[in-house]
Order: C-alpha cells, then sequence, then structure tokens
C-alpha cells in the first residue's frame, strides 16, 4: 500500500492548488471534509420569507435538475494576495452562481458540518438579501419548499432564514 500511496501523491503533486480535475475532486470529496461557502439568498414579500433557489443542470452527476442554494468549494487560491477583505469565493458565488444578481452584504449564520451526496461538508453559511429582481433562478416560500430540493439544502435554508427574521425583527423593533 505504501507504494501505491507514492505513486497516488506523485501524481497529485503535479497538479496546481485551485480547481481540479472532475474525477480528482470526487475523489477527493469522498476522502476529506470538504469546506464549502452556501450563500442562502432571501427576501421580505406579501408571503412572508422566500428564498431564491437554482437548478442544477441536467447532465450534473450528482443532483442532475435539482434545485439548490448557490455555494462553491473554497479553493485554495480562493484569497486575493493583495486584497485579502476580497474573497473570491463570495464572487464566484455572485457572478456564476447568481449571474450578478443584486444582494446587500452577506451576513454570517454559522458552520454546519454535514454529509452530502458527495461526502462530508464543513458548510459556512451566509445569508443575502436580494434586491430588486433576481437574474438566475426562482423564490419559493420557506414555509412552502419544492420537493425537488437537494435534501441537504433544507437545513442551509432553515438555519439561514431564522438568523435573517431574528435580524429583520431586531431591525423593526429599533
Amino acid at each position: 500500500m505504501d507504494a501505491d500511496a507514492d505513486k497516488i501523491a506523485a501524481l497529485l503533486s503535479r497538479y496546481e492548488p485551485g480547481f481540479l480535475p472532475y474525477p480528482i475532486f470526487v475523489q477527493i470529496a469522498r476522502l476529506v471534509a470538504l469546506p464549502i461557502v452556501e450563500f442562502v439568498p432571501l427576501r421580505k414579500s406579501d408571503q412572508g420569507v422566500e428564498v431564491l433557489l437554482i437548478a442544477r443542470p441536467e447532465d450534473d452527476p450528482l443532483w442532475p435538475g435539482l434545485l439548490h442554494t448557490p455555494g462553491t468549494v473554497i479553493r485554495a487560491t480562493d484569497l486575493h494576495k493583495e486584497q485579502q477583505e476580497n474573497w473570491l469565493a463570495f464572487e464566484r458565488i455572485l457572478k456564476e452562481e447568481l449571474g450578478g444578481t443584486e444582494v446587500k452584504t452577506p451576513h454570517y449564520v454559522g458552520c454546519i458540518f454535514h454529509q452530502s451526496k458527495r461526502g462530508a461538508e464543513q458548510a459556512q453559511l451566509y445569508w443575502v438579501e436580494v434586491l430588486g429582481d433576481p437574474k438566475a433562478g426562482t423564490f419559493y416560500p420557506v414555509n412552502s419548499l419544492p420537493d425537488n430540493l437537494i435534501d441537504s439544502q433544507l437545513r442551509f435554508i432553515t438555519e439561514a432564514s431564522r438568523h435573517f427574521q431574528n435580524q429583520h425583527s431586531s431591525f423593526n423593533s429599533d
């Protein structure tokens, strides 16, 4: 087994930190707890609190066509060297997942260690308030979520919407 480990380590040493080819990513995700960032986009409406959900592509190998909150795996290259307060994971979610939908500043909710279909994940959870019309996804009432939601997303939505409602009720009482 040590010879195999040495071979695998030598092969992995050829890759630069950052985005990995999918077959390698899948095996690493199976073996370690992935650090992820999840944004739960929310808004208040006449129906109460709503969450913006985005459909995974139909050819997604794990969750074809299922709805999810926008998120990303944190990469070793996600920190700007010049501006440490500008995190590339946030930029990737805002640009690639939300399509440039205008949102307010992310609010930290907490960390959730959970199991997803690809493996264990340590999620850093944030809620963001959506301003205006979204450029991606569809809003759903938090108290009436669709059946085609990725199972692991339910806890994210529950925790973030509770935090969002608490934050808004404290604003209203001032």
